[in-house]
C-alpha cells in the first residue's frame, strides 16, 4: 500500500475483525449487558425465594428458628446447655410425667446402652420437630416408631429398681461378667 492508496474518508482498517465504526462490537456488548441483566434477574428471584423460605423458618427478631405447627410442645434448649441430660429432663415432662415405667431414670449416664438410645433419640426428635428440614411425616414417624421402639428397648438396658428411681447394680450384667472371668 502507497500513500497514493491511502484515502483518509475511508474506514481504518480494524485488526479484530470487525467494522471500524465498530457497530457489531457494540451490538456484542448490548447482547452481553442484556444476558447478565437475565442472570442477575433470576439470581434476585431465587435470593427472593430464598428469603421468603427463611421467613417462614426463621425469627429473624429472635435468630432463631421457628417453632414447627406440629410440635406442640416448646422445643428443648439445644445450645449453650449439656445436651442429653437438658434432652433427658424435657422429655420426661413432656413424654412420661405420669408414668415411671415411661419416664428415662435418673441414672441413665451409668448406663453406656441406654446413654446411646438417648442420644440417637435426642437427634431424632430434634430432626424431626426442630430442623430447617423438619417435616411432619418425620415427627409422625419419630412418635409412632423411634418412640414405642426407645420405650421397649429402654426396659433391656436397665435393671426394674433404677425405674423406681433407686438405681442398682445390673444383676444380669454382674452375673455375665463373673461368668465370663470364671
Amino acid at each position: 500500500m502507497s500513500e497514493d492508496d491511502f484515502d483518509p474518508f475511508d474506514e481504518p482498517t480494524d485488526f479484530f475483525g470487525g467494522s471500524a465504526r465498530g457497530e457489531s462490537e457494540v451490538e456484542k456488548l448490548r447482547k452481553e449487558v442484556e444476558a447478565l441483566r437475565t442472570a442477575v434477574d433470576q439470581q434476585r428471584r431465587a435470593i427472593e425465594a430464598i428469603d421468603t423460605v427463611l421467613g417462614k423458618l426463621i425469627d429473624v427478631r429472635e435468630g432463631k428458628l421457628k417453632r414447627a405447627p406440629w410440635c406442640y410442645h416448646e422445643p428443648p434448649p439445644m445450645k449453650d446447655v449439656d445436651v442429653l441430660p437438658t434432652w433427658v429432663a424435657w422429655f420426661n415432662l413432656r413424654y412420661a410425667p405420669l408414668d415411671q415405667n415411661k419416664r428415662i431414670p435418673y441414672c441413665w449416664q451409668e448406663h453406656p446402652g441406654l446413654a446411646a438410645e438417648i442420644a440417637t433419640l435426642a437427634v431424632s426428635w430434634q430432626r424431626a420437630f426442630h430442623d430447617a428440614k423438619a417435616n411432619s411425616d418425620a415427627a409422625q414417624m419419630w412418635h409412632d416408631r423411634w418412640l414405642p421402639g426407645f420405650q421397649q428397648r429402654m426396659h433391656l438396658w436397665i435393671p426394674a429398681n433404677c425405674l423406681d428411681d433407686d438405681h442398682g447394680i445390673d444383676e444380669r450384667r454382674t452375673h455375665s461378667l463373673q461368668n465370663r472371668q470364671a
